[in-house]
């Protein structure tokens, strides 16, 4: 029987707000881009080397290439493409991940001129739906005056480093073994590593700013290019403790179905290639929790350059599962707070299960409100900061006043004011701001306590009723629970309908206007 058809794959990244992509089997690594060595070269669009392991691999900009502007765009990355053995790096604003496509689905196009373009069509991500432009190698490697470096193989090829075509073409046959770019990252004296291509961006020195997300793994959040995205230790979300305080920081990025969420290690040590069939199993019992792992890469199979940086005391690297971790609800959830605005316009979804659509668990974020209380985290769009220079009202009814966020002039109400109609014996600290038929509505908080998943959603009986007129009573009289916690931290809280009481107020408030 003929072997199945290998979908080609494609690997995705961004420069300039370009959305581009190259064949997988072109793509060596990923390296962050420190300051490039300039080079005796006349085409422009050459912006200098780096020092790949001893080889000089001249970078190209894109941007200049296309005659677009070149505005200085902080942590970028180079990308190592080979053709015919030879080298090239390629400026990125960070890696968007791998994707398959068939030959038949792209969408070509054609130029006038005579001269080869580099780009020759498009493809839809079938993951996100991204219009990605590919771009052809040869094309690259045959830009007028753009130097290539030519590759040299080590003499005695070692499991991390490239086979040679005739194992490659095995490989591919067999459809197992092959080769990937992988991040050795360092977390106190734990060794790890993740693929490469899962990877968004490094940054080499990130600056975690406070946040009302810093509780469990989350240590606060960072600005970047234009989000906040919330910042965890590696180590506490893998369960292995936390990374020892006054150490040197460092961060990666990783792209999520909503949203961003960044990393912290030690030290990023380096990019290299590894075969898959190099990485060993680990038993599941072993590992806190080992839905986040695909296994460990022992220490051995790594070039001594490698092995030997920052005194490595680990015998392996323990290997990330990148599917894992963008499953994985706690990180999620976080993630979903840095998703572009466009992507957390919420609609009405009936709140009866405890799971969501992909049979994963809910997450609730808790509050102090008089008692302990719980909404579900997928309506809360932002939690922001209580600033006592918001109040521009009188204070006599439930609506404080209004604050700008991003252009936005969204209405602040105290929730404990709204529900009890007495005035909060505690201050407001916080913000959970509800997103309502793409209106944004804020409910000022004494103190938040916890984001946790829930085990049980029981709903109690309705006994009587409020009157027909009064939706606003109708929907802050909640009959659900949520069972929260484990062993002797169980416990079952009111659940509040944030959207629900949200969108009851504002029309209240529009029948008195």
């Amino acid at each position: 029987m003929a072997p199945a058809a290998i979908r080609p794959g494609f690997g995705g990244f961004r420069i300039g707000g370009m959305e581009l992509g190259l064949p997988m089997q072109v793509l060596r690594e990923v390296v962050p881009c420190q300051e490039l060595i300039r080079l005796p070269c006349a085409a422009s669009c050459v912006t200098g080397g780096i020092n790949l392991r001893g080889i000089m691999v001249p970078v190209i900009d894109l941007r200049i290439l296309f005659g677009m502007p070149t505005p200085h765009v902080p942590f970028q990355s180079v990308m190592i493409m080979i053709h015919e053995n030879r080298l090239l790096g390629l400026l990125t604003e960070g890696v968007t991940g791998v994707f398959t496509g068939e030959t038949s689905e792209i969408n070509h196009v054609h130029f006038a001129a005579a001269d080869q373009s580099v780009f020759y069509g498009s493809i839809r991500r079938a993951d996100n739906g991204t219009l990605v432009n590919l771009l052809s190698p040869a094309a690259l490697a045959m830009l007028r005056d753009v130097p290539l470096a030519e590759h040299r193989e080590m003499k005695k090829p070692t499991g991390i480093q490239a086979d040679t075509a005739n194992s490659q073409n095995k490989d591919q046959r067999q459809g197992q073994d092959k080769v990937i770019p992988v991040l050795l990252l360092r977390c106190n004296q734990i060794a790890l590593t993740i693929d490469a291509m899962e990877v968004y961006t490094t940054l080499s020195d990130p600056e975690i700013k406070p946040s009302p997300l810093a509780m469990g793994s989350c240590r606060g959040v960072i600005e970047y290019a234009g989000s906040k995205i919330p910042v965890l230790d590696l180590l506490e979300v893998c369960g292995f403790g936390k990374i020892e305080p006054d150490t040197p920081l460092q961060a990666f990025l990783v792209q999520l179905p909503k949203g961003m969420a960044a990393f912290l290690v030690n030290k990023v040590i380096d990019v290299v290639r590894i075969r898959t069939g190099e990485i060993i199993d680990v038993p599941a019992y072993a590992l806190p929790r080992s839905a986040l792992f695909s296994g460990a890469i022992p220490k051995s199979s790594l070039p001594a350059s490698c092995s030997q940086q920052d005194a490595i005391l680990a015998s392996q690297f323990l290997v990330l599962n990148g599917a894992g971790m963008k499953s994985c609800h706690e990180i999620t959830a976080l993630a979903n707070v840095s998703a572009p605005e466009q992507m957390l316009v919420r609609h009405n979804r009936p709140q009866t299960a405890t799971t969501d659509k992909t049979g994963r668990k809910r997450t609730m974020v808790t509050y102090l409100l008089g008692s302990e209380t719980a909404t579900p985290f997928e309506q809360i769009r932002e939690i922001l900061p209580f600033s006592h220079s918001i109040p521009i009202f009188e204070q006599t009814g439930p609506l404080l006043g209004m604050i700008v966020v991003r252009g936005r002039s969204i209405p602040v109400v105290c929730l404990h004011r709204l529900i009890t109609g007495q005035p909060a014996q505690k201050a407001a600290t916080n913000i959970l701001v509800v997103e309502i038929d793409h209106e944004a509505i804020g409910f000022a908080i004494p103190a938040l306590k916890s984001i946790e998943t829930v085990e049980w959603e029981p709903e109690l009986p309705q006994f009587g009723g409020e009157a027909a007129n009064d939706d606003l009573k109708r929907a802050i009289r909640s009959n659900r629970l949520a069972q929260i916690g484990n062993g002797n931290s169980i416990r079952m809280l009111p659940v509040l309908d944030l959207e629900k009481i949200g969108r009851a107020f504002r029309a209240q408030q529009l029948a008195v206007a």
